[in-house]
């Protein structure tokens, strides 16, 4: 699997996570669904791809997605620090 491939995967489990907690109705989120988003988002965040290709995926979706950059209370799930080293490339 190539790198743009990979961040690719992360990006549509994640996307498959936030669909879940999109499709709920109003009210209380179940466990299961916040720990898949966050499972996912972690996956997501953590990985260090190799290819400027993949940085830039990555980095379109996740500041498109209020769980990496706050949503209407402004409040990211994520550190600043994981943020930034999830968009540093990888060691070669």
């Amino acid at each position: 699997m190539s790198d743009v491939q990979t961040v690719q995967s992360l990006i549509d489990a994640h996307r498959a996570a936030m669909a879940r907690y999109y499709g709920l109705p109003g009210g209380d989120v179940p466990d299961d669904v916040v720990a898949e988003m966050m499972r996912s988002g972690e996956a997501l965040c953590a990985y260090r791809s190799v290819t400027i290709e993949g940085i830039h995926l990555k980095a379109e979706y996740m500041m498109a997605c209020f769980v990496f950059v706050g949503g209407e209370d402004g409040d990211p799930d994520f550190t600043h620090a994981q943020l930034v080293s999830g968009f540093l490339p990888a060691a070669t």
